[in-house]
């Protein structure tokens, strides 16, 4: 049976760990800290492929398959669980603050129409009669039907259930600082308390912490990036819509009632702490889409890192030189949503040595 070592315990690991586990591998999932208790419990839990994208392209469509998949997994999880996972499609207003911002917005409705993903202008009296309470002073909105999210905070509850449910070995508290190699493939990874697993496949799901771990062949352009997040609670009209802004700010509703606002793109290392700055700006800009929160205190404060490649692509599939090495990281702002796909696709690069999804433009070839 085919031994593998999943480095990291998030859900871009967990989602390849429990592909492989279902295959029939034998799976040992190491993480320092507690599976889903980094990156993936501080996010906010969108999916939202069309919000933010550039333009048509081969991330943009797989962020879309991703989007497709993820009720299945949700499914999943739930079901080895024992645990509901809150997954929601309520759609996404994004604000157009300006004429600029309108008329940029209209050539993205162009696009993902022709993508055939529902897209269209609104305006702020339209948008309101979706979401109330929304800000009426900006030029316009586009409203994105599909988009939906994920309660990330119980997905990172769920997920370490969900591996202990199946025949995966979790190791926590237990960091992986190397790799080793022998004869050009992976022979195992070693831990830093001197100990060492044995391995056929090492995948690299370390999120930010990828490129630290040594024994690599290449330098992993992940780097970390802070972003702050702020819990309100209830208001008096509930947030029924995710909203957003084109600065990459938004406000999520939970089941609960209680609304996330991010995010901050903040390049400060690996410093997980609050700043008083980034809270500020969260805040701020969570007022210009919701007025009502100007006044709001919030009751919940933290910050993560998410894993960002210098070419804003994750890193997926087979190291193009040492055998047995595979890569699932540098997801970025869409680890939640992409995660699932990614994972069945190393999944089945690793047993079968092929996938049909199109995952070459993400291979680490490109490095």
């Amino acid at each position: 049976m085919t031994e593998v070592v999943v480095i990291g315990g998030g859900i871009a690991g967990a989602a390849v760990a429990l592909e492989l586990v279902e295959r029939g591998v034998a799976v040992n999932v190491v993480d320092a800290e507690r599976p889903g208790a980094a990156a993936t419990g501080a996010s906010a839990g969108m999916l939202a492929p069309q919000y933010e994208s550039p333009g048509r392209s081969p991330l943009f469509d797989l962020l879309v398959q991703s989007r497709d998949h993820f009720p299945d997994f949700a499914a999943r999880l739930e079901a080895l669980s024992g645990h509901s996972l809150p997954v929601r499609w309520p759609g996404m207003l994004v604000a157009n603050v300006s004429a600029e911002e309108t008329e940029a917005a209209r050539d993205a409705v162009r696009w993902q129409e022709e993508a055939g993903q529902p897209s269209e202008i609104v305006s702020p009296e339209e948008a309101d009669g979706l979401q109330s309470g929304i800000n009426q002073g900006v030029d316009s909105f586009v409203w994105l039907p599909r988009e939906g999210l994920v309660d990330s905070q119980a997905l990172a509850e769920v997920l370490p259930e969900a591996l202990t449910a199946t025949d995966v070995r979790l190791i926590t508290g237990r960091q992986v600082v190397e790799i080793m190699r022998s004869a050009g493939r992976v022979s195992g990874v070693r831990l830093a308390d001197g100990r060492s697993l044995d391995a056929d496949v090492v995948v690299v799901a370390a999120g930010a912490w990828s490129d630290g771990i040594k024994g690599l062949p290449r330098s992993l352009p992940v780097k970390p990036v802070r972003g702050h997040l702020l819990r309100f609670p209830p208001g008096e009209a509930p947030l029924q819509r995710v909203l957003a802004s084109h600065a990459g700010r938004y406000i999520v509703p939970r089941d609960d009632g209680s609304m996330l606002a991010g995010s901050t793109m903040d390049y400060v290392g690996f410093d997980r702490s609050l700043s008083e700055e980034g809270m500020k700006t969260v805040h701020r800009s969570a007022t210009e889409l919701l007025p009502a929160l100007a006044t709001a205190e919030a009751v919940e404060r933290w910050a993560d890192l998410r894993p960002i490649s210098t070419d804003g692509l994750p890193v997926i599939g087979p190291d193009p030189e040492v055998k047995g090495l595979h890569y699932a990281t540098g997801y970025g702002r869409n680890g939640i949503l992409l995660a699932p796909l990614a994972g069945r696709v190393v999944a089945e690069l690793i047993t079968e040595g092929a996938s049909p999804t199109d995952w070459r433009p993400f291979s680490a070839d490109r490095l």
